[in-house]
């Protein structure tokens, strides 16, 4: 039994500068960078997608690890001001609509 902690204290010695020597402790690989990491420092990846966080499926060593961007969540949107229930236009000046097309040009000029 002496023999396999010894053992994997070696191990964990020849694993890497993220590989905590000091404790007997699992070693797990980065999905980022591909170095060794302690089971403890390895993270989950999350991203946003729509207004959720969600989890990538990696595991990320704790200085490999991506902040969510927030421009991947989608844009707040006003909503569409409330119509009016019945509008109608409101009624100025004269019905040219009747007239000929030379007059109501002259009319919208001013001539």
């Amino acid at each position: 039994m002496g023999y396999i902690v010894i053992n994997m204290i070696n191990l964990n010695v020849q694993r890497g500068k993220y590989v905590r020597k000091d404790i007997v402790e699992p070693v797990g690989v980065c999905d980022y960078s591909g170095f060794y990491f302690s089971k403890s420092d390895l993270v989950k990846q999350y991203e946003w997608r729509g207004n959720d966080l969600v989890w990538t499926g990696f595991l990320v060593g704790r200085p490999f690890v991506d902040e969510p961007n927030e421009q991947n969540r989608p844009p707040l949107i006003k909503c569409d001001p409330k119509s009016v229930a019945n509008a109608r236009p409101e009624e100025i000046g004269e019905d040219i609509s009747n007239l000929p097309a030379d007059m109501r040009l002259n009319q919208l000029r001013g001539i």
